[in-house]
Formats: structure tokens, C-alpha cells, sequence
């Protein structure tokens, strides 16, 4: 709930999927969370192929800032 809150906060707010997604076996959960939640999507070079980068809330690849 304070996660939920503190993101509906937020101005433009973006999940960033990475290699802990396999471990976790949550690649399903996290596309899900995103069609849920309505916010857009990117995946770390080193999760690429484990979400749909057909997904229309999938922005590209975050290669860091």
C-alpha cells in the first residue's frame, strides 16, 4: 500500500525490469504490474527477452543514466 501510494505520486512514473526478474521468475508478474498499474515499461540490457517489447506500454532498453 505505501509502495502504491508513493508511486501515484509521481509525475511520470517508469518500471525498470532487470536480471533479478529471471531469478524471480516474475517476468509475468512485473508485465502484469504494468498493465495494472497503466505505467510504462523498460528492460535492462541484461533482461531483454524477458518481457514483450511488443507491449504497448514497453518504452525500449534502459542502458543507465
Amino acid at each position: 500500500e505505501a509502495a502504491a501510494e508513493f508511486l501515484n505520486k509521481a509525475v511520470k512514473p517508469v518500471l525498470v525490469g532487470g536480471p533479478k526478474l529471471r531469478v524471480a521468475k516474475a517476468s509475468d508478474a512485473f508485465v502484469e504490474l504494468a498493465d495494472v498499474s497503466g505505467y510504462v515499461f523498460a528492460a535492462m540490457p541484461s533482461a531483454k527477452g524477458m518481457v514483450p517489447e511488443h507491449h504497448p506500454h514497453f518504452i525500449g532498453t534502459y542502458w543507465g543514466a
